[in-house]
């Protein structure tokens, strides 16, 4: 079966053709927050859908109501009560399924990436925010819609400001934009740097961890302290879920060692009770960066054959 998958994030649009889990083409486009998401979605779509495609499945960096796939709300996209299931629908007159882009990426990794033998597992996805899915006997559990949400935890509440309105987020000082301030210090401390020559005026949370992939020993720091804070918070995850295993993704989550390694140090000290019990595996995506793509049309492939039912 041909789907199309689409994964919608604060800064970014995957889009993907599947033949059942087979990527046979791919599109990625930058967007900014004052594009309309109804008009966002539907270009993705449009970038690679084909005469054969027998359904759609769209992630959206956000609140997302299931089944109905209303975008409700997220901090990083613009507009709110987006009814984006039945727009596309109309639009394409073919199934279509919307769920948060940490679900379909928990779909696709549980299906066909890192989550492979694993009936209980947390993803987490690290990009523009932090994102979450939580994977259940099996199944994407949602609570009444919006559960995974732990980008928005409260870490510190005197801490900085939030995209979502709120102060002291864990999204604040463990994703992109805060490895970018702390590389935006760095760079005024120290503007003859190393990683100030490498990155120039504009650069992204990927741009860094990039540099730390390639041996800057600054950026490599800045993208440490990253993890740390995001072993801390995992910490927390697992006190709650007890998870046979932690599977990390997104733009940022999935640069691998750089950051995971030192989330893994963390967890491995700070875990509640570490020495008496098994600390989960911290895994990187397998699908990399195009999980929430690829989950989105796996997502679709199991509506359309019914696997999973949208409507009574």
């Amino acid at each position: 079966m041909t789907t199309v998958g689409i994964d919608i994030g604060g800064s970014k649009v995957e889009a993907v053709l599947l033949e059942g889990t087979n990527v046979v083409m791919s599109e990625r486009s930058a967007t900014g927050f004052d594009d309309d998401l109804s008009t966002r979605v539907t270009q993705a779509v449009k970038s690679v859908i084909g005469e054969d495609t027998e359904a759609v499945g769209v992630g959206v960096a956000g609140l997302v109501r299931w089944p109905e796939g209303a975008f409700a709300w997220g901090p990083h996209l613009p507009g709110a009560d987006i009814a984006l299931r039945t727009e596309l629908e109309a639009a394409f007159g073919l199934p279509v399924v919307v769920d948060s882009d940490a679900n379909t990426a928990a779909f696709g990794e549980l299906r066909a990436g890192a989550g492979r033998g694993y009936s209980n597992f947390l993803l987490v996805t690290l990009g523009t925010g932090i994102g979450g899915a939580i994977v259940i006997g099996g199944d994407v559990y949602r609570g009444e819609s919006f559960a995974g949400e732990w980008g928005h935890m409260l870490y510190d509440a005197h801490g900085m400001l939030c995209d979502c309105g709120k102060r002291g987020c864990w999204e604040t000082v463990a994703s992109g934009p805060g490895l970018v301030r702390l590389a935006r210090e760095s760079i005024t401390i120290n503007p003859d740097s190393s990683l100030a020559k490498r990155l120039g005026a504009v650069f992204s949370g990927e741009d860094i961890s990039a540099a730390a992939d390639a041996g800057d020993e600054v950026a490599r720091g800045l993208v440490a302290q990253v993890g740390a804070q995001f072993g801390k918070g995992l910490c927390s995850l697992i006190a709650i879920f007890d998870p046979e295993a932690i599977i990390v993704g997104g733009g940022l989550g999935s640069v691998g060692e750089s950051l995971v390694g030192p989330a893994r140090r963390v967890v491995a000290d700070a875990l509640h009770g570490g020495s008496h019990r098994l600390v989960p595996p911290i895994l990187v995506a397998g699908l990399g960066p195009q999980a929430g793509a690829i989950g989105a049309g796996m997502m679709a492939d199991a509506v359309a054959r019914r696997e999973i039912m949208l409507d009574s």
